[in-house]
């Protein structure tokens, strides 16, 4: 990657997404689970690369009307969406359930949101496939009684297709995923011995964990295998894992600009052109942990300590502490990694009227396309009284 012509052409703060790492990554994991277990793309963890993966995943998790927009607007396979979300307002889904009649499932997380459907469906004589999410004992999904009375309700034109399951992110305790495994395992074959039915489907999210800072020990490889294994114990269904973050952190870049640098009796201060508006690191704790990063140009010689603050107005915006580099000047450009799964969404990116920054896609021919340009938050802030 030429990163001075790029620096050159597109300024900084920009997101920078790499197709290739992003499909290498998606056949990694696929490499490490057994072939009849299908890939979810969660997509919230970022819209920019969702119609990247449509060859290379068997379907999309869409959690709200704008990533629905989205997804539709690029064009992407509705039967191989799943409509989830915690809340389904009345208006959205009317306009799914009567203008698409191709769209793979819906997800169900009360007894209300079964309701509305059962109620849609009925009006345009529509048949629709669900996924019932259990709740993990948050306030996502339906309970184990609750889970009970949708399946004895009989519908013409609902068909239950099997169970959802997702209690968090981040996990890096083979334990508590053999747990719910284990759990899911027994609380499905209750189910299935005492309505006699079968459900064909697990939908599970392993909250696959990214390793985002230079300290942190884990063995990726042995974990999936584990992983893999504690999977085997659901053995004639089909297994759907919904990822997010694993599959997208590694194809994001985040490129931000030294712009002043100052010193005093407390240390030496760099300030960038971006901060914690546009950079989130899950974990990150007052800027403690060290992420992994490339300065442009790459020099030689003494190293220096630096803390890194962004141009936000607030003592808050600091982006990493302690930092030992060889000597920086203004005009230098960190390039942080591992950006590509929630970063340019989570940060509170309308604080001060900051311009959202410029993002960059690199297909996997290495051809750069500008896929958003650079937007004056200052418009989205303006009271208009007209």
């Amino acid at each position: 990657m030429d990163y001075e012509k790029l620096i050159q052409e597109h300024g900084t703060p920009t997101y920078l997404y790499d197709i290739e790492t992003l499909i290498n990554r998606v056949n990694y994991l696929k490499s490490k689970f057994d072939d009849e277990i299908h890939m979810v793309y969660a997509v919230k963890a970022n819209t920019f690369i969702a119609k990247e993966l449509e060859q290379d995943v068997e379907r999309y998790e869409i959690c709200s009307p704008g990533e629905f927009r989205i997804c539709n607007n690029l064009s992407i396979d509705r039967k191989k969406m799943v409509i989830s979300g915690v809340y389904k307002d009345y208006e959205t889904i009317e306009n799914m359930i009567s203008s698409y009649d191709d769209i793979g499932k819906y997800t169900i997380e009360s007894v209300s949101q079964y309701e509305l459907l059962k109620e849609l469906t009925r009006k345009y004589e529509r048949h629709i496939h669900i996924l019932i999410r259990l709740t993990s004992g948050n306030q996502f999904g339906v309970n184990e009684e609750e889970f009970l009375t949708i399946l004895k309700d009989k519908n013409e034109f609902i068909m239950v297709d099997g169970i959802e399951y997702f209690s968090g992110t981040q996990k890096h305790s083979i334990k508590k995923i053999n747990r719910e495994v284990d759990y899911l395992v027994e609380f499905i074959s209750k189910l299935e011995s005492s309505l006699g039915i079968s459900l064909k489907e697990v939908e599970f999210g392993p909250g696959l964990p990214v390793f985002y800072f230079q300290d942190d020990e884990f063995d990726e490889e042995e974990f999936l295998t584990e992983v893999n294994l504690a999977l085997r114990k659901m053995k004639g269904k089909v297994i759907s894992l919904e990822i997010g973050r694993s599959i997208a952190a590694s194809c994001g870049t985040y490129l931000t600009k030294v712009v002043d640098m100052k010193s005093n009796k407390n240390g030496n201060f760099t300030l960038v052109d971006g901060g914690i508006h546009q950079l989130v690191y899950y974990g990150q704790t007052m800027a403690m942990r060290i992420p992994f990063f490339d300065v442009m140009p790459k020099r030689d010689g003494e190293l220096n300590t630096y803390n890194l603050y962004g141009s936000l107005c607030t003592i808050n915006d600091i982006l990493v502490k302690n930092i030992t580099v060889p000597k920086l000047e203004i005009g230098d450009v960190f390039l942080f990694k591992n950006v590509g799964a929630y970063s340019s969404t989570e940060g509170i990116s309308l604080f001060l009227s900051r311009d959202l920054p410029k993002v960059l896609i690199c297909s996997r021919d290495k051809k750069i396309s500008v896929v958003r340009d650079r937007i004056k938050t200052s418009e989205l802030n303006f009271p208009n009284y007209q």
